[in-house]
């Protein structure tokens, strides 16, 4: 859920050269732009609480591409790493694939501050050297240093033991749904009865011959399939809570509306938290771009800080509620401008301001009428009606 909120609101960023405006349209080899690779890179991240970002540069032989491309590394990927004074990485080698006399082979790939390498065991295949003074790997992490593991994780724990239990209740529906057959066997014939012909020839286009009592079907108990659902039910709420998933209730009573507003609380602020990090870690990126491209000055970013998310159901009711009751005028025109930016949070900032700049329009008060001069004579006039003398209270264009 936090990536799809966050690029709700994509990032302002001022390019002030084609080349980064070049890089933030194309950034991947799939010729994905920024907005849509920050998308899927967040995904992961938050799944896991730390994830790997390098920044490269094609070489002249490979491409003609004359911008760095981005690589999202899993912190599971990485065989080797180290951090500098600062916590930066310094060093990083991870898997990967390269083809090699047209088969696909298991490689190394390493980075550091001075170069890279691809490597098969012990033997170097490729090498070459940067002069960006940093490692283009860089770590993202929720909180602290890499590695880190990010709340989330608990998700993925949850989620196998969900689909234990749901395997557990379907070996538990298929044993015991079906009714079994009670067939009442008299005393004198339970010596000679072959229970065997009975279940052959029991069905609905075979006669069934019995004596005494008739036979019947008997249910099975419905209690461990009840357990089961039961602890199911409190797993997915477990996951729910984790992934910071919010319900609207469909009635006031299933949850009150402070209750509501802690869960709104909560996903805001981890909202905001992401964010925050996602920003410095884009301004790290960018960093690393404009030394590819020995840019002087990095563009300026600024991701939003405010979601302020709510239920707007419930918020037009209390505005309603406010009004009926007979609520100032500026009351209703605040909250009416609080329901706009709530409805159209994905606008641009610009359009939204200039949006509740217009709702304040219908409500403005006339002008006051002139106030008169001192002595009763005339009214007050401005220095448009009377012109003034050039350098008399008037300016002089050149």
């Amino acid at each position: 859920m936090p990536d799809i909120l966050l690029t709700k609101r994509p990032p302002q960023r001022q390019l002030s050269h084609p080349l980064l405006s070049a890089f933030a349209q194309d950034c991947t080899w799939q010729n994905d732009s920024l907005d849509v690779f920050w998308g899927g890179f967040m995904l992961e991240a938050k799944a896991r609480g730390s994830m790997l970002l390098l920044v490269d540069m094609p070489t002249a032989l490979e491409t003609d591409r004359a911008t760095p491309y981005l690589v999202a590394i899993a912190p599971e990927r990485v065989t080797r790493y180290r951090l500098d004074a600062r916590g930066q990485l310094a060093e990083v080698a991870f898997t990967d694939t390269a083809e090699i006399a047209g088969k696909a082979t298991v490689v190394t790939r390493r980075y550091d501050a001075q170069g890279w390498a691809v490597l098969e065991g012990d033997k170097t295949l490729d090498a070459g050297t940067h002069d960006l003074g940093v490692c283009p790997i860089l770590a993202f992490t929720e909180a602290g240093l890499f590695p880190h593991v990010g709340p989330f994780a608990t998700v993925a724990d949850l989620s196998k033991r969900l689909y234990n239990l749901r395997s557990e209740l379907d070996e538990i529906l298929r044993a015991q749904t079906f009714s079994l057959l009670a067939y009442q066997v008299p005393s004198a014939d339970q010596v000679t009865f072959n229970p065997g012909q009975v279940a052959e020839t029991f069905s609905t286009e075979a006669l069934l011959i019995y004596g005494a009592e008739a036979p019947r079907f008997i249910a099975p108990p419905d209690g461990p399939a009840t357990i089961y659902q039961a602890v199911i039910a409190q797993v997915e709420s477990l996951i729910r809570d984790a992934a910071l998933y919010v319900d609207i209730p469909e009635s006031r009573a299933t949850e009150s509306g402070v209750a509501l507003a802690l869960r709104f609380q909560a996903l805001n602020a981890a909202l905001v938290a992401f964010a925050r990090r996602m920003e410095d870690f884009e301004r790290r990126m960018w960093d690393v771009v404009v030394r590819w491209l020995g840019i002087a000055t990095p563009p300026a970013i600024s991701w939003s800080k405010d979601y302020s998310l709510t239920d707007l159901k419930l918020e037009i009711e209390i505005a309603q509620n406010m009004a009926a009751l007979g609520a100032p005028p500026a009351y209703q025109a605040e909250k009416l401008k609080q329901l706009m930016a709530l409805d159209l949070s994905s606008l641009d900032p610009a359009t939204l301001e200039s949006l509740l700049l217009a709702a304040d329009e219908p409500g403005q008060e006339p002008p006051s009428p002139p106030t008169p001069l001192p002595g009763g004579e005339g009214s007050a006039t401005s220095a448009s009606s009377t012109p003034l003398p050039p350098g008399e209270g008037q300016g002089v264009r050149a």
